[in-house]
């Protein structure tokens, strides 16, 4: 192999030798040498303008139900219903709980009379006063495994169309193009549209997941391939149980009847799951794989054997991304999985500062309330997998959608109770493309990037030295450091309502604000909790986009319960 990428090698050379110098210099500054950037680490969790998430639109003028699918269809009545309500669908402890669902779905179907609604109307009515009691009594599981099994088959022939010139928030077209220019780079000479891959290995629902980023990407000049890869198939792959795919999602995806809803798609993931070699052959064609969806814990249980040991699909991504030869990008919470060290699987900052971080698996949305969180934690620990991710970003723990969300706490206590010397996290409307080789990173986007070094903790606090960069900035990663950091400038106004509130929402970023205003110090307090921002001579500051942009300043969070 090697010999015969050398003999080619020398067979380039000397074509460019019979064409002349000049037009080599050409070709060389047409088309650069691979990727600059092989990761993008989006924050958002980049959900897009479809047919049936039309609410990321700013326009639905051109919503056609007839060639479209734009809304999801529940039944009321008939064997779904029956099928819902059996018992090994419900745990013992849970057969009330079952019964009042049976008896909510007759009030509706009495209410409504009619056999079939939209899913809106479904939830619509079942949070009217009536059942909405009963809606507040169920986990998420529940919910869902309601919503699939009356869910009617998905038409024929109209999918879930997305119209990416119409999203609400123009920087998720932005970061999706930045990244596009990167996977272009992957092809070099040759005259076709850059290949991208895309599984939606971090979604509880791939099949209704995926179909809006094949053909937004499709629509953005890509040549696009689904990779049907997530963690129902990894496991029957390894259990040689491919014709079982249907009962594993439920197992490993909280996802029931797909088989029924999607036919063609569970087919087409059935065959892929019997070719082993199937996926390290989709990834030996694409330019750039993107993993989307909103859970890492899913990431990880589809690249990764019970061992945390790579799959072949994943050393083969691996291998090529290392090669200079692929992009992998990552939206939301599946972003967090592509870390090698400790990876942050749930939580809140709030529960973090309080109790600490604990080593498992996250516990499920609304575990409260079916009584299935994992012994020691509650339905908002932090929690996080001390074995890391799929680990093709070295340099730090990651997290996403953060300063959104105040995940700064939960990030640090992570990060410090494994002694990992960076963290990362990249906000919502931001992408932090990587050059995983050299370190070298740049943000995207319109919002910023969170980068902490030497995280500290105590029993009721974390600290570090951190810097945070907008869209424009740039850097470079070292083993324990963030080196070579260069502002971005420009104007701009920040739309949304400035904010105190630092457990759950962007109260640090935007009181960070007075630090360009001459402060040298910020202090806020929120229940049991205070945040405070140091600057001193070493810290630099510049405004940028409306924020403030800061390198080598500290903070801290505490709980201090004894004092509020």
């Amino acid at each position: 192999m090697k010999s015969s990428i050398r003999n080619a090698l020398l067979m380039v050379g000397a074509f460019i030798g019979l064409v002349g110098p000049m037009h080599a210099t050409a070709q060389s500054v047409e088309r650069p040498a691979g990727p600059n950037y092989q990761l993008f680490l989006i924050g958002d969790e980049l959900q897009l303008c479809s047919s049936l998430a039309w609410t990321e639109c700013f326009d639905t003028d051109w919503l056609d139900p007839e060639t479209m699918r734009t809304e999801r269809y529940i039944n009321l009545v008939g064997d779904p219903v029956k099928a819902l309500l059996d018992d090994e669908n419900w745990p013992i402890h849970r057969h009330q709980i079952r019964d009042d669902v049976k008896d909510a779905i007759a009030i509706l179907y009495e209410r409504l009379n009619i056999d079939v609604v939209t899913e809106h109307t479904f939830h619509e009515e079942f949070t009217r006063r009536v059942t909405n009691h009963l809606y507040n009594s169920l986990s998420e599981r529940e919910w869902h495994m309601i919503l699939d099994h009356l869910e009617l088959p998905a038409p024929a022939g109209k999918p879930n169309l997305a119209q990416i010139r119409m999203l609400k928030v123009r920087a998720k077209e932005d970061i999706l193009r930045a990244m596009l220019a990167e996977a272009d780079k992957v092809r070099g000479a040759d005259q076709r549209a850059p290949r991208i891959a895309i599984t939606a290995a971090g979604a509880r629902d791939p099949f209704t997941t995926v179909e809006p980023y094949l053909n937004a990407l499709e629509k953005l000049g890509a040549e696009v391939r689904w990779l049907p890869i997530d963690a129902a198939v990894n496991r029957a792959q390894r259990t040689k149980q491919c014709d079982d795919l249907e009962e594993l999602r439920v197992q490993e995806l909280h996802t029931w009847r797909r088989a029924a809803v999607f036919p063609a798609l569970h087919e087409h993931q059935v065959e892929f799951c019997k070719a082993p070699l199937a996926g390290p052959k989709i990834v030996d064609w694409a330019d750039a794989v993107l993993i989307v969806g909103n859970n890492q814990n899913l990431v990880r249980k589809a690249f990764l054997d019970p061992m945390s040991q790579p799959t072949d699909l994943m050393t083969s991504i691996a291998l090529k991304m290392r090669a200079n030869r692929l992009v992998v990008a990552a939206t939301g919470d599946a972003m967090n999985a592509l870390t090698a060290k400790a990876m942050v699987a749930g939580g809140l900052s709030e529960e973090a500062l309080r109790a600490g971080a604990i080593a498992g698996e996250a516990p499920a949305a609304n575990c409260d309330r079916d009584h299935t969180c994992p012994r020691s934690m509650n339905v908002n620990s932090a929690a996080y997998h001390p074995l890391g991710g799929v680990g093709l970003f070295t340099f730090a723990t990651l997290d996403s959608r953060f300063s959104d969300l105040g995940r700064h706490g939960r990030l640090l206590r992570v990060a410090a109770a494994n002694k990992v010397p960076l963290a990362v996290g990249v906000d919502r409307r931001t992408a932090l493309a990587v050059n995983v080789l050299t370190g070298d990173f740049k943000v995207v986007g319109e919002r910023g990037v969170f980068l902490a070094e030497a995280p500290q903790e105590t029993e009721k606090a974390v600290a570090t030295t951190f810097h945070y960069l907008v869209g424009g900035a740039s850097g470079r990663f070292t083993a324990d450091s963030v080196t070579d950091i260069k502002f971005a400038t420009g104007e701009g106004v920040v739309a949304e309502a400035p904010t105190t509130r630092f457990l759950n929402d962007r109260g640090m970023v935007d009181t960070m604000r007075l630090l360009c205003q001459g402060r040298d110090s910020v202090n806020l307090i929120e229940n049991e909790f205070r945040l405070l921002v140091v600057a001193d001579d070493n810290t630099q500051r510049q405004r940028s986009g409306g924020e403030c942009q800061v390198s080598h300043a500290r903070v801290g969070l505490s709980w201090q319960p004894e004092r509020w």
